[in-house]
């Protein structure tokens, strides 16, 4: 375990220090909830009806950002080799990289959804369903853009493939998010956190299996 919070923190200081941290997703989130009600109204209960499905959409975006440079820069610097050849299970390694660069890059995420919530009019409680649905999401779509970003390491234009490889695999997690704030909307509280909870329970099933598929993936491009 010594080697797994090595790694975690290594990452989440390189992706802190030399990557701007949360800046990039942040900053990326901001502008499509900003620049969401140019395209659909500013009328109130319009904002308020699609708040939600808004913010789910704006955090996939963000975190496609993050994964594009998951793995390419490792790949070509050759530190996906000397991973490889340490005595570290290799999904083990791969979950502890891609969770040490979601702490650093994406934990301000759900945070500016419940600032986006109540720019779009929501009200406190369902602002707070829209927090806990990002937060729970989180990590599951990390997960799945490390698993795209380590399939693409090398390969150029790589955000392309990324983004074709991870859309698809994002949005289940993504339904169950921005339904939480849907079924808020209706008054439906009951039905709303069992969702964050189903939302929870997805994440918790891809932060269990995808590490094995990052790390066959990690084999695949070092070969």
């Amino acid at each position: 375990m010594t080697g797994f919070w090595r790694i975690l923190g290594r990452e989440a200081g390189l992706a802190w220090a030399g990557g701007g941290g949360a800046a990039g997703p942040t900053a990326f989130f901001l502008a499509c909830i900003t620049l969401g009600p140019l395209a659909i109204g500013a009328e109130s209960e319009t904002l308020i009806s699609v708040g939600p499905g808004i913010m789910g959409i704006s955090a996939l975006l963000a975190v496609l950002q993050f994964g594009e440079r998951s793995f390419a820069d490792d790949f070509f610097d050759g530190t996906l080799e000397l991973y490889a050849l340490s005595n570290i299970s290799l999904p083990v390694l791969a979950f502890a990289k891609v969770m040490g660069q979601a702490l650093a890059t994406l934990w301000a995420l759900p945070l500016i959804g419940a600032l986006g919530g109540m720019m779009y009019g929501l009200n406190a409680g369902e602002v707070l369903v829209v927090f806990c649905g990002l937060s729970a999401a989180i990590p599951a779509l990390a997960l799945v853009a490390g698993f795209a970003s380590a399939l693409s390491a090398g390969v150029r234009r790589g955000g392309l493939l990324i983004s074709l490889i991870a859309i698809p695999m994002m949005i289940p997690v993504l339904v169950f998010a921005a339904g939480a704030g849907r079924a808020a909307l209706d008054g439906d509280y009951d039905r709303a956190w069992a969702t964050v909870l189903l939302t929870l329970a997805v994440s918790l099933g891809t932060m269990a299996l995808m590490p094995f598929g990052i790390a066959a993936a990690m084999r695949s491009r070092l070969g």
